[in-house]
């Protein structure tokens, strides 16, 4: 019981971590930390195409392994850089402010 509980908490911590974790990477000042995670999803959802039997079935594969998160951590990433770029046109403006 214990051990299924455990198993099952730690799968939910990962899997709503890695979200949590491309939007911290997405907010970052370079933007290449940003593509890390949804590169990764493509990896997997080609390795998981690959090993499926028949056309549909790799589709599926390709789809839930790795597209349909890949769609997820690139949509965290535009919200990320998103607000870091409205950050930075608010501290912008703020030191033209300051120089008149």
């Amino acid at each position: 019981m214990f051990l299924s509980t455990l198993t099952t908490v730690t799968a939910l911590v990962l899997f709503v971590g890695q979200f949590f974790l491309q939007y911290f990477f997405s907010t970052r000042e370079a933007k290449w930390p940003g593509f890390i995670l949804p590169a990764v999803c493509v990896l997997f959802g080609a390795v998981y195409a690959l090993n499926a039997t028949t056309v549909p079935a790799a589709i599926a594969a390709f789809l839930l392994g790795g597209g349909l998160p890949c769609l997820i951590h690139l949509a965290l990433y535009k919200l990320g850089r998103t607000r870091l770029e409205k950050k930075n046109r608010a501290r912008i403006e703020k030191m033209n402010i300051q120089d008149l």
